[in-house]
């Protein structure tokens, strides 16, 4: 995992706080059992533990499972540099599963690469763990659009 995190102008002092409270309405975070881990401006960490409910017919964890905590972690980490009363959607995303998802659990690592005014370019990784041991599973580039409609809230 990149422990370098590059320095980004934070817009909203209370960003983490927002964060946190706005990843507690993802009903589907819930679902997964995934928490927020770490969050810094423009880098973020969800954590989801293996679970039997999420598995695939060949007993690895969903390639859709996996595919919503990057594109969430990378979601998270781009509206950590947004003002108050801003937030981003997922465009696009494209995933690499380079690896069977099988572990104790998953880190999810949003970054971003590229913060613009209407246009969050980000880059995501999963990791499954076991024994504390990492193995990077798949890799994610993803475009998050800045909202700033009245009416949507964080």
């Amino acid at each position: 995992m990149t422990k370098d995190v590059p320095h980004f102008s934070v817009k909203d002092p209370d960003y983490e706080a927002r964060g946190r409270r706005s990843f507690a309405n993802q009903t589907l975070m819930t679902t997964l059992g995934a928490a927020l881990g770490d969050v810094q401006p423009g880098h973020v960490e969800i954590v989801m533990p293996f679970a039997p409910q999420i598995l695939q017919q060949h007993g690895f964890v969903h390639a859709g499972a996996i595919s919503a905590i990057v594109d969430t972690a990378c979601g998270f980490a781009a509206m950590t540099l947004m003002p108050k009363g801003a937030g981003v959607l997922t465009t696009e995303f494209k995933i690499n599963l380079m690896s069977p998802a099988k572990g104790e659990r998953f880190i999810a690592v949003g970054r971003v690469i590229r913060p613009g005014n209407k246009l969050i370019i980000t880059l995501g990784e999963c990791f499954a763990e076991t024994d504390g041991k990492r193995k990077l599973i798949a890799l994610m580039t993803a475009s998050m659009m800045v909202m700033d409609t009245p009416g949507i809230v964080d």
